[in-house]
């Protein structure tokens, strides 16, 4: 399995570039350090930074403030604060599974398990209520 798709992001182990391949290395690198968001989206105002949200073919629409609806006015603070929360905290996973997903569920190879095969479920770990009425 060199090739991993899951919910929009995919690992390509089966890529490999060679030593001598500049050109191939320098795309790798220039794609790894990409920013986060379009910069040709983004302009000063003031003092006060404007991003532009959704690609538009024809000037965006106004609210009745007067504000452009689909542009976003922050501080340069704000902009980073932004930017900060899209990089997860240092040694942690990405994605945390509770519940039947949970690492240590015992109906997690029921739930996973692929179409057409035979996982035997075990039994509810909780004992059913028993009524006092």
């Amino acid at each position: 399995m060199l090739a991993y798709p899951h919910s929009g992001f995919s690992v390509d182990a089966g890529v490999c570039i060679e030593a001598g391949d500049r050109a191939a290395l320098e795309r790798l690198l220039r794609y790894c350090a990409r920013p986060p968001f379009a910069m040709d989206r983004l302009r000063k105002e003031g003092a006060a930074l404007v991003y532009r949200c959704a690609k538009q073919r024809i000037e965006p629409g106004s609210d009745k403030r007067g504000a452009k609806a689909d542009e976003l006015h922050l501080t340069p603070l704000e902009l980073i604060d932004r930017i900060a929360a899209l990089v997860p905290p240092p040694r942690t996973h990405r994605h945390r599974y509770f519940g039947v997903l949970a690492p240590n569920s015992p109906f997690r190879a029921a739930v996973t398990a692929p179409r057409g095969s035979t996982v035997i479920c075990p039994k509810s770990p909780v004992p059913p209520i028993k009524s006092t009425i």
